[in-house]
């Protein structure tokens, strides 16, 4: 499309945005004579097809009006604050994603545009109906902003055929030791040509989200719960280490597959036995490799230690209100409709394979329906059973700056072990580590200034 695009890739991608940014313009600048009762934004295009569907039940025993838009994620996020701080018109629920409520409570309190839902969510105990540690993602200060949509846990999905022809028993890998200790065996040049063809596992080889989510499992955190930078620990250096070994080392296990068409041939060749699945990613594979059905199952992730967790977990999505509504009672019944009404999350979960982190909702019969793609696992229960031992993600308002930094001090450290190995390693990650989180806390001292005026 682009190569056809008269006007060169610039221009191209100047009207991609103004196309995407004119769709919220439509929710935040319509009139008021035709605006609806409530307008929601969300970025997915999977949400939106839901929300679409189960809006008009709402409507009708509500006798209201709702209208569902769909905007790219990055256009959402900056003209909604925009509009928040020129206190300009905006929808009345916004979905927001993962390590994104920081940048909208920045600065006091009171100039916070979002509801604060917190007694709302004690009194009605939703805070007990629902997954506690998805509430981590949408809680700064100690208060709660938003309700949390999804519980995204892990666990590896693998090539069930290959590993049986191997002889492996999956139950036996239960720590990553363990599992270390058969990629060493499996992981090998099966044609003799010097360039090794089977792996045990795919990971990013710049650490990027595998690193996280290795580190969230092992009990790090980027941000402890009050919004401090935490990922200068002992913990945060082993996972770097580990991380190191199995990407970069003569005796790694593990390769880079890749994205969409990558990671489908290599799924399919048999490059890689283990891929990292949240049960969003699990319903991908279903649908770019109907030629494996039959072919996958999923296991829990192997502990650091023995008994210890086997899941961690992968993004998130969120549900705000913004003060600008006027109707907040309304705004929050439809939150609680689309969120905790257990006759749309089971036909939500079938088109998805999301688990909602509403627990009353697991019992529906849709969780529990052998999944042929997954040699007629009941994938559902499975993720169901992992969802409680997911870890909190803490974020703050530079989440972004905090990932980056992590990555820089990844690659520091991953550029002494290809000159050194591991003579200084861990002293190098520690170094970097520490150098990364000073400059990230700079960043998050400077916010705090605002926050002290609350107590001013």
């Amino acid at each position: 499309m682009i190569k056809n695009f008269p006007y060169g890739k610039a221009p191209f991608w100047l009207l991609v945005m103004a196309i995407v940014s004119s769709v919220l313009l439509i929710a935040l600048g319509r009139k008021e004579s035709e605006r609806p009762d409530l307008i929601l934004v969300t970025f997915t295009g999977a949400h939106y097809d839901a929300y679409r569907q189960a809006i008009p039940r709402f409507e009708r025993e509500h006798h209201v009006k709702v209208d569902v838009e769909l905007t790219h994620w990055s256009s959402l996020q900056s003209r909604l604050q925009n509009a928040i701080l020129a206190n300009t018109d905006v929808p009345d629920l916004v979905e927001m994603l993962e390590g994104s409520l920081g940048y909208f409570t920045r600065g006091p309190r009171a100039d916070v545009g979002l509801i604060d839902l917190t007694e709302k969510i004690h009194s009605e105990g939703i805070d007990h109906r629902v997954v506690a540690s998805r509430f981590s993602l949408w809680t700064t200060q100690g208060r709660n902003y938003g309700i949390p949509h999804d519980v995204h846990p892990i666990m590896l999905a693998y090539r069930r055929d290959i590993i049986e022809q191997l002889g492996i028993n999956v139950n036996d890998l239960d720590t990553w030791d363990k599992f270390v200790e058969v990629g060493h065996r499996v992981t090998k040049d099966k044609d003799g040509d010097g360039v090794i063809d089977q792996y045990m596992i795919d990971l990013p080889y710049g650490g990027n989200w595998g690193l996280i989510l290795l580190l969230l499992q092992k009990g790090g955190q980027l941000f402890d719960k009050d919004g401090n930078v935490a990922f200068d620990s002992e913990d945060t250096a082993q996972v770097m280490q580990w991380y190191l070994h199995q990407t970069r080392s003569k005796e790694k296990i593990a390769t880079d597959c890749g994205a969409t068409q990558l990671l489908m041939k290599s799924m399919s060749d048999g490059l890689a036995l283990f891929f990292i699945t949240p049960d969003w990613r699990s319903r991908f594979y279903e649908m770019d490799m109907p030629n494996l059905a039959g072919k996958m199952a999923l296991m829990p992730m192997p502990a650091w230690t023995k008994g210890g967790r086997r899941t961690s977990v992968w993004g998130g999505t969120g549900l705000v209100i913004t003060k600008r509504t006027k109707h907040p009672e309304l705004a929050w019944e439809l939150a609680k409709y689309l969120y905790f009404d257990k006759q749309e999350l089971g036909q939500r979960y079938k088109k998805t394979n999301i688990i909602p982190p509403f627990k009353e909702a697991w019992d529906l019969p849709e969780f529990g329906v052998p999944n042929r793609f997954y040699s007629n696992q009941p994938i559902g229960k499975l993720y169901a059973a992992l969802a409680p031992e997911t870890p909190p993600t803490y974020s703050a308002a530079v989440d972004g700056l905090a990932r980056a930094s992590l990555d820089q001090a990844y690659s520091r450290s991953a550029e002494h072990y290809k000159a050194n190995g591991d003579a200084g390693l861990m002293d190098k990650i520690r170094a970097e580590l520490k150098k990364s989180a000073e400059r990230v806390r700079e960043m998050v001292e400077r916010d705090k200034v605002f926050h002290r005026e609350d107590t001013l």
